[in-house]
């Protein structure tokens, strides 16, 4: 229930979500349509700096338009000397949260990365671009259909902003750059590949194990699917530069990663076998090359001898039933001759692919190995 202070005569302040370096965040109530929003105030006591960042909040903000992005809908001073963000509340829990109470497949996994990934690459082709750096389980909101917002943009940098000296992130989630005071694009996929790790391994980044200065998530995750693994572990490089550079770049490895592999090319059938492929009846392959003469010629002799009598006796049935078919055609009338014909050419044609077959035998009997 909301039985805070009335802002602007419009918003009546609830419960605390948060505190945060740069100020604390409510639950307030817009009165007069009774949709719930979310109250961050800022005290002027808490020094110039987070000033500064409340804002560079405000400015940004006011500018981003994505549905997983909260709205700023107003800002101002209340009473003098604290300063309030008024924003659209993300309907869902924040990751964290989520997963205390629940596990997350893989599936699950790669569908948050996926959505991550569609809101940073927002942020990075803005004019100029937008570095979120403090990204973490916290500060993602997934709703019951999946849906996924960022939230708390206090620390959140564009142009000549994303460097300077000061320090803005979470242990962690804190890209190596961010301690040089230095963040682009790619800080913020550190930040969310850190996120992921975390998300699936049930640890915070800091207690992954580590080859070096990176993070070892074939001994960490050694379950998870490599095209995902890989992903993951190309976002969390130490170095920047090793890192994918752009948000759009790990979407391209995680869609090359679910093309299908090319099916492997079947073997040739060595020049030895007896059996012919479909569709190649020409080639006459040789039989019986892996048994001595003279018992190889015998056989060759029998299985000639079974051709032609397969080959004679299909083609006396093949010229009968034709004929028979004719005959019974024309006793049959005009309407039915053409269906009794067609029956018999259709029984004719079996067995004039059957005398091919032992005419295709007779050959291979014959055949001697080259």
């Amino acid at each position: 229930m909301a039985d805070g202070p009335l802002l602007q005569g419009r918003w009546r302040v609830g419960a605390p979500l948060g505190r945060g370096s740069q100020g604390q965040t409510f639950v307030a109530v817009e009165v007069a349509r009774r949709q719930e929003v979310v109250v961050k105030r800022v005290k002027l006591g808490a020094g110039w700096k987070s000033f500064e960042l409340h804002e560079r909040e405000t400015k940004v903000l006011g500018q981003l338009r994505h549905a997983g992005i909260p709205r700023l809908y107003a800002a101002f001073e209340e009473p003098a000397g604290t300063f309030n963000l008024v924003m659209q509340r993300m309907p869902g829990r924040d990751l964290r949260a989520l997963v205390g109470a629940q596990r997350l497949s893989e599936l699950e996994l790669k569908d948050i990365l996926v959505r991550a990934l569609e809101i940073l690459d927002y942020l990075a082709t803005r004019t100029p671009p937008v570095v979120h750096r403090d990204i973490k389980p916290s500060n993602l909101i997934r709703d019951r259909d999946g849906t996924l917002a960022l939230v708390d943009f206090g620390g959140v940098a564009d142009g000549a902003s994303a460097n300077g000296s000061t320090l803005v992130g979470t242990y962690g989630y804190m890209a190596p750059e961010q301690l040089h005071g230095q963040a682009t694009p790619a800080t913020d996929l550190y930040a969310l590949g850190a996120t992921i790790v975390a998300l699936a391994g049930g640890v915070e980044p800091e207690d992954v194990p580590r080859k070096g200065l990176a993070m070892d998530l074939a001994k960490h995750l050694p379950a998870m699917s490599k095209p995902l693994r890989d992903a993951l572990t190309a976002m969390v490089a130490p170095d920047p530069d090793q890192r994918p550079a752009r948000p759009r770049d790990v979407l391209a490895l995680l869609a090359k990663a679910r093309e299908p592999e090319p099916e492997p090319r079947r073997p040739a059938l060595p020049p030895s076998a007896a059996l012919i492929a479909p569709g190649s009846r020409a080639i006459a392959r040789p039989v019986f090359t892996d048994i001595p003469e003279p018992l190889r010629a015998a056989l060759r002799l029998a299985l000639l001898g079974v051709a032609a009598g397969g080959w004679v006796a299909l083609t006396v049935l093949a010229v009968t039933v034709r004929a028979f078919g004719g005959m019974i055609g024309l006793l049959a009338g005009s309407v039915r001759r053409p269906s009794v014909r067609s029956a018999s050419a259709d029984v004719a044609d079996v067995f004039t692919d059957g005398r091919d077959g032992f005419a295709d035998l007779a050959k291979r009997a014959v055949a001697r190995r080259r």
